[in-house]
């Protein structure tokens, strides 16, 4: 519901005439904090750079899959708000780390903070880190490893995110200057890092857990249907050579990595399968793409969620992490690229291969490199989301893919694609299997999250107790 308030000319402050910016938990929260700080995240800063995305029409120029030699390049994404960086990274080569991005290069100890996006989202490079940011966070050197943790667990809390939220400009797209970030009052303390590292240490053993649950659904699948993944060769150069017969090369692919043996091989596992293969296209009834909006019709309020492959993985839609959101105008002109009921969502861009149920809860759109497949009666859908997310038929999904950096999967290639088909009873016998080891892993991972966010509150109390201050002391 709109809110009317006025506020005092004294009271406002650095050009911003925004009503946002003078909310009452806004100005309520930097109150109580200046009874307890004068620092700000300036204090800690000895340097500060931001990066840049290199021309990805040259990405061989400047990007390399090669994950041995490569430089972990960070975005948004992999800056995680429990201070930790994931490593589902892409990867820059070294002459473009040592050159082109040098000045944002990130080792051990840095402090790293999105700047966009997911803003004020705050990560320590790990020991003997060594990687690069784009353009859309910063890598903060600062005094040493106990003030980037401190740093980064107070900025990952309810308080730093609206701290940051608030001083952020831009319409669509609201974003951090230098000047806003280093604006940030810091309270600090050291002991409040501990709370989040017990915290993660838990949470850890949790999606271990769940993790290896995960892991044994492609084993107990592949089991039941009767393959054997093949081993693949080791990298050595010999093993990496080899020829191939004009007769043998189709559909205009000439690049080598297309043609290596280990393709052959997961062929070759799927024909020994008992049950017939078929197209995918047999069974898909109907199929429909996502839609691109454009970065001008990004809401900067949270209305209805746009989402990307980034937000989805074969568990489902990350909704508390959706990064673009449309207002609900335009919802109500796209409401044809809401997901329906019994489909499937299936990554064709990007990250190639997530399979998911259509999440029928809350009201979204998808972009454009997602799928939303409906399937024939004779198929069970779950059977299907779990063998089309399975390691062999993503490897040879990705095969057809074209795309340097960023991969494409044509959706007649896709159609194309081959898979053993059991009768209906035995798909809906192995997806019993399936859901249940599935719902015993989102179990554990939602119970990580609840130990994550537990220790979120308690370092929050720790900071707005009476005792509390982080205005004292050396820096």
């Amino acid at each position: 519901m709109s809110k009317i308030f006025i506020r005092k000319w004294s009271e406002l402050s650095g050009n911003r005439f925004d009503a946002e910016y003078y909310k009452d938990e806004f100005m309520e929260l930097e109150k109580t904090l200046r009874t307890k700080t004068t620092l700000k995240l300036s204090d800690f800063i000895i340097s500060i750079s931001s990066g840049a995305t290199p021309d990805k029409k040259e990405s061989w120029k400047y990007y390399t899959e090669d994950k041995t030699k490569g430089i972990p390049f960070l975005r948004v994404q992999n800056i995680k708000p429990n201070t930790t960086i994931s490593d589902d990274f892409i990867y820059i080569n070294v002459e473009t780390h040592e050159g082109m991005l040098k000045r944002s290069q990130v080792s051990e100890n840095d402090l790293i903070v999105t700047i966009t996006g997911r803003l004020g989202t705050a990560a320590v490079a790990p020991k003997g880190f060594i990687g690069n940011i784009n353009q859309h966070s910063v890598v903060i050197k600062t005094k040493d490893l106990q003030t980037s943790r401190a740093i980064a667990t107070f900025l990952n809390t309810d308080i730093g995110e609206k701290l940051a939220s608030r001083r952020a400009t831009g319409g669509t797209r609201p974003a951090l200057d230098y000047k806003a970030l280093k604006s940030i009052p810091i309270v600090y303390n050291e002991s409040i890092y501990y709370v989040i590292e017990e915290a993660n240490r838990l949470a850890k053993a949790k999606e271990q857990q769940a993790k290896e649950l995960l892991d044994s659904i492609d084993s107990y699948l592949l089991e039941e249907l009767g393959i054997t993944m093949p081993s693949q060769t080791n990298n050595a150069l010999d093993s990496r050579i080899f020829t191939q017969k004009i007769s043998a090369l189709s559909g205009s692919r000439f690049d080598p990595s297309y043609h290596q043996k280990y393709y052959q091989d997961l062929e070759n596992a799927l024909q020994s399968s008992p049950y017939p293969l078929i197209n995918l296209a047999s069974i898909i009834e109907d199929f429909k793409k996502g839609i691109e909006v454009g970065s001008s019709e990004y809401s900067q309020n949270k209305e209805i969620p746009f989402i990307r492959v980034s937000d989805i993985s074969n568990n489902g839609i990350d909704f508390e992490n959706v990064q673009k959101f449309v207002s609900a105008s335009l919802y109500e002109n796209l409401k044809t690229f809401q997901p329906q009921e019994n489909e499937l969502l299936y990554s064709k861009d990007g990250t190639i291969g997530i399979c998911l149920e259509a999440d029928m809860k809350r009201d979204y759109i998808i972009s454009g490199g997602i799928l939303r497949l409906k399937l024939v009666k004779e198929v069970d859908r779950y059977f299907l989301q779990f063998l089309l997310a399975s390691q062999i038929i993503n490897i040879l999904a990705n095969r057809q893919s074209i795309g340097a950096v960023i991969k494409h999967l044509n959706i007649d290639k896709f159609l194309n694609l081959k898979i053993p088909l059991p009768p209906l009873e035995i798909q809906e016998q192995i997806s019993k299997k399936l859901l249940d080891s599935k719902n015993q892993a989102l179990a554990l991972q939602t119970k990580a999250k609840e130990i994550l966010n537990a220790a979120k509150i308690d370092i929050e109390n720790i900071i707005l107790a009476p005792e509390s201050s982080g205005g004292g002391g050396n820096i």
